[in-house]
């Protein structure tokens, strides 16, 4: 058993901070998360002296891609990118995100079978780092959005698919790019792609399958036409309508915004190819606009990077988290959209909360989140599946 004492507690469900808290793991599970009044640590229990530090649920990260490492050129990056390096980054990657206190990834888009075989590998406890969800390989149209790491497909036929040799290979997500993107050359980052009949046909497969389903969506159609379409999640979300901000809160669909997407390429460093920079400029501003007002106006809200893109580095979810406050997300909102809400999009049930029978996913934070957006940064100590994986204290 592990014990975490002299701690003050964020369980995640709601209920506020628990100042005097007690956090119990037996085995990989939670014991007992809650005032240590009356409650002993058990007999032999490894104990962890957390001196008044804060503990939170593991973070989650629901959009990064484990192939790639921030390289400015990410399109260039791709075309080179070998199975045997790729392979490599999904590890150093995946450990780098647990390092900084995010347990579990959602990607969303590798080169080939990279990350389906690295989720694999963690599965069988080969490899370490945070805990892959994968969709494998993105969908797209012909000569679309990331067609050059993506599955090209022109006919609903093509799609389901697509959609069946994903699930057999072992992906749990669909990820379709209902827009053209910032990162592909010559596609109009508001173009839409999948027509509303392909993205329904998607969704049914895929929930027919057990499969959560995100959608790329820059533009104001293609946002429309995904959440018509009950996808899961829209990623990025840049040109919110009002009517699709409606048919979000209606369903419900989560936005994952990604907000340090845009800004780091804006800001990064040199080497962006000019395409790249000029789009990013294009969004960078109405981006944040659009999520103000899907925040205000009650659209559930889940936290994701969209890690590996240009100078946007894996384990930069603190840096998420403060844009999104910055951008009018209140923290107690900020602290859920990386731990409950992701949890539920994901559709993991046993992570996002401390709640006896879950998951034991935690982190250490030198000071309180819901005081403090900053506190993200300041990782003491992680605890993966029960298992003390970083201690900085």
């Amino acid at each position: 058993m592990l014990v975490i004492r002299n701690v003050r507690l964020h369980v995640g469900s709601g209920g506020g901070l628990i100042e005097d808290a007690l956090f119990i793991a037996d085995g990989e599970r939670v014991l007992y998360a809650g005032p240590a009044a009356h409650v002993a640590a058990p007999a032999g229990s490894t104990v962890i002296d957390a001196a008044g530090r804060f503990l939170i649920p593991g973070l989650i990260d629901c959009h990064v891609h484990l192939c790639f490492d921030g390289s400015p050129d990410f399109e260039g990056f791709a075309r080179g990118l070998t199975p045997a390096v790729a392979a490599d980054l999904c590890r150093s990657n995946a450990l780098r995100a647990l390092e900084a206190g995010i347990t579990t990834v959602r990607d969303l888009g590798g080169v080939g079978t990279s990350v389906l075989d690295a989720a694999e590998a963690q599965r069988r406890g080969a490899i370490d780092g945070a805990r892959i969800v994968t969709a494998g390989e993105v969908l797209t149209v012909p000569g679309g959005h990331a067609y050059y790491i993506g599955h090209e497909v022109s006919s609903t036929d093509e799609i389901l698919g697509a959609i069946r040799s994903l699930h057999n290979a072992g992906a749990r997500i669909v990820k379709l790019m209902a827009t053209g993107g910032v990162l592909t050359e010559g596609i109009g980052a508001q173009q839409s792609a999948f027509s509303p009949e392909q993205l329904a046909a998607a969704v049914t497969e895929a929930r027919a399958r057990g499969m959560r389903v995100a959608a790329h969506a820059i533009g104001a159609e293609g946002i429309e036409a995904a959440a018509r379409a009950g996808v899961d999640s829209i990623e990025h979300g840049c040109f919110l309508s009002d009517e699709a901000i409606a048919n979000m809160i209606a369903t419900p669909t989560w936005l994952v915004p990604t907000l340090s997407a845009p800004d780091r390429i804006s800001h990064g460093g040199s080497g962006v190819p000019e395409y790249a920079r000029a789009k990013s400029a294009e969004v960078l501003v109405v981006h944040r606009g659009s999520f103000a007002r899907a925040v205000a106006a009650g659209v559930r809200i889940a936290a994701g990077t969209d890690a590996g893109t240009p100078y946007n580095f894996h384990g930069g979810l603190a840096a998420e988290l403060r844009l999104m406050h910055d951008a009018g997300l209140p923290l107690e909102r900020a602290l859920q959209s990386a731990t409950r809400e992701a949890a539920q999009l994901l559709g993991l049930g046993e992570i996002g909360t401390l709640e006896a029978g879950n998951i034991a996913d935690c982190v250490l934070l030198e000071d309180d989140p819901v005081e403090n957006v900053a506190a993200y940064s300041k990782v003491a100590a992680v605890v993966q599946s029960g298992r003390l994986v970083l201690d900085r204290r």
